[in-house]
């Protein structure tokens, strides 16, 4: 019997080139989780799909599906973020976000969350107007809540103890310790304030934290902590841009 089409939104998170004229397109959707398919002819001078293959483009595909494998039949640009592909430094900070959406997202495991944080994420850069490094350190915070490995800043990870006064901040430990362990590094209430409320806060907000002195203490917090944390195939961290 034949197989029917399938209608869905998608990002595209990768491109490889497959023979002369296809490429296998890793897509993100919000129904179907992570996915690959087969864009046949899109290296074609007057191939429709060209430019919808590209990674960070947002488009409508209708896909099918064969054996358990997936081809595109059609699609329809929703978004191509081209900002991004004419700025280096954002096209960095988009391909690392691409990367840890790749990493999180499971096949036929939907996620719309994750989905929507990249699409609000790609949008915000798109139209920058803070330091790229404040839109990557909300898209780490919402990313890894979205996981629920947001770091503990609330008390001693290691004993439990409230806070007191003097704890800092040890990524590998998972977040705060007091002052009765050792190791971890200092940090001011204001960085834990926001490593505390920015995962709880709507994404498109983080911009009120321009002029706050101490994101960019958070951000590096917070990046050492990812780090220790996710094993995602990270070949260029964005550069810190205060």
């Amino acid at each position: 019997m034949a197989s029917e089409s399938i209608v869905t939104a998608a990002i595209v998170l990768r491109r490889a080139d497959y023979g002369d004229y296809d490429r296998m397109l890793t897509l993100l959707s919000p129904e179907l989780g992570k996915l690959s398919a087969i864009a046949r002819g899109v290296k074609k001078p007057k191939s429709r799909l060209s430019a919808a293959a590209e990674p960070f483009c947002a488009s409508e595909f209708q896909l099918r599906e064969r054996a358990g494998r997936y081809s595109v039949e059609q699609c329809s640009i929703v978004e191509a973020f081209l900002p991004i592909r004419e700025d280096y430094q954002k096209l960095v900070h988009a391909a690392y976000w691409l990367k840890l959406a790749e990493w999180a997202a499971v096949e036929n495991a939907p996620n719309p969350e994750l989905f929507q944080l990249l699409m609000d994420a790609l949008a915000a850069l798109s139209q920058n107007h803070v330091p790229l490094s404040m839109t990557t350190l909300a898209f780490e915070a919402h990313y890894l809540a979205l996981l629920g490995m947001s770091p503990n800043v609330e008390g001693c990870v290691l004993c439990g103890a409230p806070l007191s006064g003097g704890e800092r901040f040890d990524a590998g430990q998972g977040g705060l310790i007091c002052p009765k362990h050792a190791g971890g590094v200092p940090l001011t209430e204001g960085a834990r304030r926001i490593l505390l409320k920015l995962p709880r806060t709507r994404f498109s907000q983080y911009a009120l934290l321009d002029g706050r002195a101490e994101w960019p203490e958070a951000a590096k917090l917070l990046r050492a902590f990812l780090r220790y944390h996710i094993d995602a195939p990270v070949k260029k961290y964005p550069d810190f841009e205060f």
